[in-house]
């Protein structure tokens, strides 16, 4: 007697298939989250300094509104225009909205039109 495989899967690829999906639906909000949108403060993030990334910022003409003491993390205003485009067209390669990662960051603030009015 020979087994019908045709309509089976392997565990391992029924496993991988399955993982792929989980991750794809857990990261869609993530990246939707986090994507800048023009106009609001954008998050530059390097692992080496003196990559393009500081280039990429004098390029942009976007002012700096916080910078790491290592350099590896700058926000940027981007009040101007798209100045998440105009990074990445300089050279930079991980550009973020700045506003959801303001809790993760010391000593930057987010302005108010991202965190709603303070309570009083």
């Amino acid at each position: 007697m020979t087994r019908d495989t045709s309509t089976t899967l392997p565990p391992l690829r029924v496993a991988a298939l399955t993982c792929a999906l989980v991750a794809g639906c857990g990261l869609a909000p993530v990246a939707l989250a986090l994507a800048p949108r023009p106009g609001e403060p954008v998050a530059v993030l390097t692992l080496f300094p003196d990559a393009p990334i500081p280039k990429a910022v004098a390029a942009s003409g976007a002012s700096i509104l916080w910078l790491s003491t290592g350099g590896h993390v700058a926000v940027l205003d981007a009040s101007g225009g798209d100045a998440a485009a105009d990074l990445r067209r300089a050279g930079a390669f991980i550009v973020l909205a700045a506003g959801p990662l303001g809790a993760c960051l010391p000593g930057y603030r987010p302005p108010p039109i991202l965190t709603g009015p303070s309570p009083s």
